[in-house]
């Protein structure tokens, strides 16, 4: 399991409550889960595999541009044949044939769609519907589109998205008209994947799957904000490397917009699906704090356009949205903890004792 880096008041708080959890539960007698109450609870959908992939080396990239207004940058002749290699079966990260997706989708600029063609065409499908979808698109940089990739423009861009990753969905892309803030994002990158899920058609072997041809830090930022087990190990990684996934890297999720997302693999590496409990109780404070924002967003939005009846639903469904978090929350956090104490349970059951204070220390903090 990946070791995620923490504060010292974040690993000595989570040792103390393991060590409590631990000291009061019996290893051989499971805590209840709480369970959520069908008022609360949406019926569960139908889950989707969801392929998010990098596009191939644009000139941009080569030039050092930073540049996210559509229709952008082509694919240099390297970026060709990266996408081409999409399709060797020699590839570690080979996309499966375009028959097995129920769905190709891409966004709006020239790099992400001449990639799915340039897989496409070797892959013998040349001819294989590609939908354009701008929910995809990258995160618009505001002021600072079309400047040079330096660190501190880089840092300058990085900012709002970081904010957003950690639950703060009000800090702005300065200049940004269509990512403003992270709660304009999140609605951007969800009506795509919202309309990728809708769209349905079950392949023959039964399961929704579907690729989307996107780009880095929009890939990064949506996963990072949705998923129940996001990596943190990866944020560090990509700021150390200053790269978060490689050009025609790829990104599963498996999930669905009711139910959430969890993340599957990123640029081939598996991901755990146990995050650990620090993470797990971050992203019940991420659910709690992100309700309210998105709601006021909408609200506003609402306002703008000026229609009372759209005012109207904007208010009601963002008091349900709120209240669905509110109630949510603890039990939530109660199941994050169970499920840490039960897991940890188990491994003492069949533990030597003289690694019991290994697994202890493994379970509760290096797994953070």
């Amino acid at each position: 399991m990946r070791q995620f880096a923490t504060t010292p008041w974040i690993t000595a708080g989570v040792a103390l409550a393991g060590a409590g959890i631990v000291g009061v539960t019996p290893v051989v007698a499971p805590l209840p889960r709480v369970h959520v109450s069908p008022l609360v609870r949406l019926i569960s959908d139908e889950e989707m595999i969801l392929d998010l992939v990098r596009h191939g080396q644009s000139t941009d990239n080569v030039e050092g541009i930073i540049g996210t207004t559509p229709p952008g940058a082509a694919l240099t002749t390297e970026g060709g044949e990266q996408a081409a290699y999409l399709a060797n079966p020699d590839n570690p990260q080979a996309l499966d044939a375009p028959s097995s997706y129920d769905g190709i989708y891409a966004s709006d600029y020239i790099r992400t769609q001449e990639t799915a063609a340039d897989w496409l065409s070797a892959a013998g499908a040349p001819n294989t519907p590609v939908t354009d979808l701008a929910g995809l698109d990258e995160i618009n940089a505001g002021y600072l589109d079309g400047s040079q990739e330096t660190e501190i423009n880089g840092l300058l861009y990085l900012a709002g998205p970081l904010a957003w990753i950690f639950g703060q969905y009000w800090v702005p892309e300065l200049g940004s008209t269509i990512n403003p803030n992270g709660a304009a994002f999140e609605e951007n990158f969800n009506g795509a994947v919202q309309t990728i899920y809708d769209a349905g058609g079950a392949t023959t072997n039964g399961d929704l799957t579907d690729v989307a041809f996107s780009h880095e830090l929009a890939i990064m930022t949506w996963v990072m904000m949705n998923v129940k087990n996001p990596d943190f190990q990866i944020l560090l990684n990509g700021l150390e490397s200053q790269g978060f996934l490689s050009n025609t890297g790829q990104v599963v999720v498996e999930g669905n917009p009711t139910d959430g997302w969890t993340l599957v693999s990123w640029d081939g590496t598996a991901v755990p699906q146990d995050p650990g409990l620090a993470t797990s109780l971050f992203v019940d404070y991420r659910d709690l704090i992100t309700a309210p924002q998105m709601a006021g967003y909408n609200i506003y939005e609402a306002i703008l356009g000026g229609d009372p009846t759209t005012i109207t639903n904007a208010l009601q469904t963002g008091f349900d949205q709120v209240d669905t978090a509110l109630l949510q929350f603890p039990e939530a956090v109660y199941n994050s903890i169970v499920d840490t104490a039960q897991n940890l349970s188990a491994e003492l059951a069949t533990a030597a004792p003289n690694s019991v204070s290994t697994l202890v220390t493994d379970a509760l903090i290096g797994s953070i």
